[in-house]
């Protein structure tokens, strides 16, 4: 069994790069290139010397950072889920 990356609905305009929600989308996963790098390389020394105060430091620094970007991106795509929930309903 063959798995592909083909959409099961294609949308519309074919997926134009012009669309907010998509674009906002790609700011976010760009952004966490960084900070997975940062989280990956901190995790790494600290495995290297685990004793060491200031690579626990380090580490839970990178932590905390990513975990803020990625509470952030959950909480855009919740606030726009919100939204259109709420247009839906004024149109009922």
């Amino acid at each position: 069994m063959s798995v592909t990356k083909t959409p099961v609905i294609t949308p519309v305009d074919g997926g134009a790069n012009s669309r907010y929600i998509e674009q906002l989308s790609n700011n976010f996963d760009a952004g966490v290139v960084s900070l997975q790098t940062q989280l990956t390389d901190a995790l790494t020394a600290l495995q290297a010397d685990p004793s060491d105060p200031a690579l626990l430091a380090q580490y839970q620094s990178a932590l905390s950072s990513y975990t803020l970007y990625r509470n952030a991106q959950s909480n855009v795509v919740k606030a726009f889920r919100d939204i259109d929930q709420s247009i839906i309903a004024n149109y009922k």
